[in-house]
This record gives C-alpha cells, sequence and structure tokens, in this order.
C-alpha cells in the first residue's frame, strides 16, 4: 500500500534521514516511525476518574435519548419477559 506525501519539506527530511542512515526511504520511515511510537506508548497516560466517566455516559446518554430519567428494568424477570419465545415453555 502505497503513502503519498504531499509536503515538499517532510519529503526532503524523509530523503535526508535516509541518505544520513544509509537506508531505503522505505526503511528510514519504518524506523522514524516506530521510534516516534515507543516514545508515545512509552509515555504515562491518565487514566479517566470517576467523574470524567459519568460525564460521557451522561453526554453518551443525551445522544441516543436517554436522558429523559427513565430507569430500564434489568430485573431476572424483566430480560426473560424480553427473551420469551411464544409456545416454548408449552414443549418443555
Amino acid at each position: 500500500m502505497a503513502i503519498l506525501i504531499k509536503n515538499v519539506d517532510v519529503e526532503k527530511r524523509a530523503r535526508e534521514l535516509a541518505a544520513l542512515t544509509g537506508e531505503s526511504l522505505t526503511g528510514a520511515i519504518d524506523k522514524a516511525i516506530k521510534l516516534r511510537l515507543e516514545q508515545e506508548n512509552a509515555k504515562p497516560r491518565k487514566k479517566a476518574t470517576l467523574a470524567e466517566m459519568i460525564e460521557a455516559t451522561d453526554q453518551f446518554r443525551k445522544q441516543i435519548g436517554l436522558d429523559d430519567g427513565r430507569q430500564i428494568d434489568t430485573s431476572k424477570a424483566a430480560m426473560d419477559a424480553l427473551n420469551e419465545i411464544p409456545g416454548l415453555e408449552d414443549n418443555l
């Protein structure tokens, strides 16, 4: 799969790196990207706080229309009723 670099300065830097290292253009870009990924993955990531997770959940609920205060019945009886197959109990 090809990547088209439209920025002249980026292309020049990639070619300069390849020339300095003696690698192919693809090899130089590959190593540079791997190095950058290692650096980024090594950075500590901030974990979401409970307040942030609640806020995200509230925003999601608003986006899908569940922000009207409705409570969803998640009891076993309600879930069984959702999955009930008419006539199945008669055959058991």
